[in-house]
């Protein structure tokens, strides 16, 4: 699930520093600033229904475990200019340990919103239109593939080849290194636009500098820029509709993960609609180009889920489909050619107390390929989530 903030709780060392007597003098620098920290916890248990290369596991259930920690810092001068940042440490566990996904600074005014740092492209903050997501966060659940129906890495298999926006299969990280702008909402409207010098590996998501004048085997595009604008509002009888669109540019590096310097060109447009409880969503991402492949790759994604006192539940379909002669490989069936991708889910998530969600949901996926073997995976995953 994309940045949502699950709530939280403000540190109460201030508290204890504020008990002894200081002059104005003595104050520290950073007086005033307000530090909140948000997460979660979750953990789940998968089974592999149905799949196509079964034969290479040695069981088909697993249970799966992960966390996220959140820091947020914020201050309001007495002008009414608002500054701060955020560290976000994602896949607390004991594999992967602790990845650094966000660290950035923002200054916010009439003017709008400066961000520097690891963040999210305005692809992400704009393209992004998936219902489910946007009704679950509101309950604190889903997060990391836990609960997020299709918004995920399917850890199980599969999930490779569709996208809800530019950031997934073009090969675009939010952890990137970036500077953007987000202008201030007027009458609804609103847009942004931002600038990364590289994208790709994992030297480029962090100090960058001197590392960055040199690409590596996994850089994928230089000179990235991606916009968007969006309008969200109230159309009558309390309906809210927000509309979306983005468009991402970047120049192709020739390394080994892309060979033939692809370029990077993507385009989002979504829709969607609220009322009550009920939400629906429909997302369409183009790919003109990207590193993968020269040949055009579409991705259409419908959600409508509905909230009702402690329950939630959504059902989310995509479609993708692949121009010929695209080179998009099947990594377990070493099909070729992607002809096109279909992907199931329906979830069902009820809040047992506030913060603390269970879920159960089912996915199913085919991908058909012009040579080859065809892939089919289904999963059933259920699982609880504690947010705070």
């Amino acid at each position: 699930m994309k940045q949502v903030l699950l709530g939280g709780t403000a540190l109460a060392a201030a508290a204890l520093i504020g008990a002894v007597p200081a002059s104005a003098a003595d104050a520290n620098v950073t007086s005033g600033l307000q530090l909140k920290i948000t997460g979660f916890v979750a953990a789940q248990s998968a089974l592999v229904l149905t799949d196509t290369q079964h034969s290479d596991f040695d069981r088909d259930y697993d249970f799966q475990t992960n966390a996220r920690m959140q820091f947020d810092v914020k201050n309001v001068t007495d002008s009414g200019l608002e500054y701060g940042g955020r560290i976000r440490f994602d896949s607390v566990n004991r594999r992967d340990g602790v990845q650094v996904d966000r660290t950035y600074v923002y200054v916010k005014g009439d003017f709008g919103t400066i961000t520097f740092g690891d963040g999210p492209t305005v692809a992400d903050d704009f393209g992004y239109v998936y219902a489910h997501d946007e009704l679950a966060g509101a309950i604190g659940a889903g997060g990391m593939d836990f609960g997020d129906l299709l918004d995920g890495d399917f850890p199980l298999g599969g999930g490779n080849f569709y996208s809800i926006d530019a950031t997934y299969l073009g090969g675009l990280a939010n952890d990137d290194t970036r500077i953007k702008y987000t202008s201030p909402t007027i009458n609804g409207f609103s847009f942004g636009v931002d600038f990364t010098p590289v994208v790709g590996g994992s030297t480029h998501a962090g100090p960058g500098g001197r590392n960055d004048l040199v690409n590596d085997s996994s850089t994928l595009y230089e000179n990235v820029v991606t916009g968007g604008v969006g309008w969200d509002g109230d159309i009558g009888g309390g309906t809210d509709l927000r509309l979306a669109a983005t468009a991402a540019y970047g120049n192709g590096v020739s390394t080994d993960n892309n060979p033939e310097h692809h370029d990077l060109e993507a385009y989002t447009l979504g829709g969607r609609v609220k009322s009550g409880g009920i939400a629906a969503s429909v997302n369409w991402t183009h790919y003109s180009t990207l590193y993968l492949t020269d040949k055009s790759v579409d991705t259409v994604i419908g959600d409508l889920s509905y909230q009702w006192g402690p329950f939630l539940t959504s059902v989310s379909y995509a479609y993708t489909w692949a121009g010929s002669n695209n080179g998009l490989t099947q990594p377990f069936t070493g099909a070729t050619d992607l002809q096109d991708n279909h992907i199931a889910g329906v979830n069902l998530t009820y809040t047992l107390a506030p913060g603390l969600n269970t879920y159960a949901e089912v996915i199913y996926e085919k991908q058909n390929f012009r040579e080859g073997k065809d892939f089919e995976n289904a999963n059933l995953l259920t699982g609880i989530n504690l947010a705070f």
